[in-house]
């Protein structure tokens, strides 16, 4: 797994324009909204509406990361053929699933980290004020847990799917379900500690879920299945 591993690294960081560019835009972005509601708010912020808009936000950035990396980087691979050459020279399919979902998740959760440092820097530089907290660590981790999870399951329907316009279709349909219906289902949750925590727990199920459904279905995706895809 540790060949296929470098080879995902790689091809992740070597990429400005797929992988740098969007993710630099997307932390600027979440630092930008950040900073405005720091500089907008006059006393010191209650640590639960902080706790809850990182929440929103982290899984709003796990989702539109991961839709993009693998739209820009890992679809392509699929529909030039590429990966039927990795497999073609020994690659097996499912440690190149497993790698490739583990080597996708250490990229997101750098730009997690970084989702919580760069913003937090800039308010203290600029405005004075800090909103880190302890609570932010245990956020981070369970929503570590679900972006795995979320990982899992579009890198097997990139797999397990022959025809990418399908795939697309489904990535649009995920995003929609998750960042959307997720902030509905937070809006319905009063802000307290207590709702705050069940928010996490339900992101620490749907992850351990996706995985374990990937681990039982992933068994049934061949090379064929891979290598015979039909594009748009």
């Amino acid at each position: 797994m540790k060949k296929i591993m470098k080879y995902n690294f790689r091809m992740l960081l070597t990429s400005f324009v797929n992988f740098y560019f969007p993710a630099i835009l997307l932390i600027a972005i979440i630092t930008f909204i950040l900073y405005s509601f720091v500089n907008s708010v006059p006393n010191e912020v209650p640590v639960l509406i902080f706790n809850r808009m990182f929440i929103i936000m982290a899984i709003g950035m796990y989702t539109i990361g991961v839709y993009m990396m693998l739209s820009n980087l890992v679809i392509p691979e699929k529909t030039t053929g590429r990966i039927e050459l990795l497999l073609s020279n020994g690659f097996e399919i499912q440690p190149y699933l497993y790698s490739s979902i583990i080597v996708g998740w250490i990229v997101m959760e750098v730009e997690l980290v970084l989702m919580f440092i760069i913003p937090n820097i800039i308010t203290i530089t600029f405005l004075g004020k800090s909103f880190f907290n302890s609570s932010l660590f245990k956020i981070s981790i369970f929503v570590s847990v679900f972006g795995f999870g979320l990982l899992s399951i579009m890198y097997y329907l990139i797999f397990r799917i022959r025809r990418i316009s399908i795939i697309n279709n489904l990535f649009s349909i995920i995003g929609v379900i998750v960042i959307f219906g997720g902030s509905y289902l937070t809006s319905l949750f009063p802000v307290t500690e207590q709702f705050n925590d069940i928010l996490l727990w339900i992101l620490l199920g749907a992850g351990v879920f996706l995985f374990f459904f990937i681990v039982v279905a992933g068994k049934k995706i061949t090379k064929e299945t891979v290598v015979l895809t039909i594009p748009d």
